[in-house]
């Protein structure tokens, strides 16, 4: 079975907004690479709730774009 990579949409420091989760923003901080179900892009993103910053593990489909702030 041939699988098609995907090419990544988020580069690393990029602020991105998790979807339907409230309006939790964070910032992309590694890209795990391909490893979500059909070659998928899996980010690191480090959100910001007080009083210490947690990190998660998000598919790109999971993620959109913060434009402006």
């Amino acid at each position: 079975m041939v699988r098609k990579q995907s090419i990544p949409q988020f580069k690393l420091g990029d602020r991105v907004r998790i979807l339907h989760s409230g309006g939790v923003r964070g910032r992309i901080v590694e890209l795990r690479g391909a490893l979500g179900p059909a070659g998928a892009q899996v980010y690191r993103v480090r959100i910001w709730p007080k009083p210490k910053p947690t990190f998660v593990e998000l598919l790109e489909e999971q993620l959109e774009p913060v434009v402006g702030k």
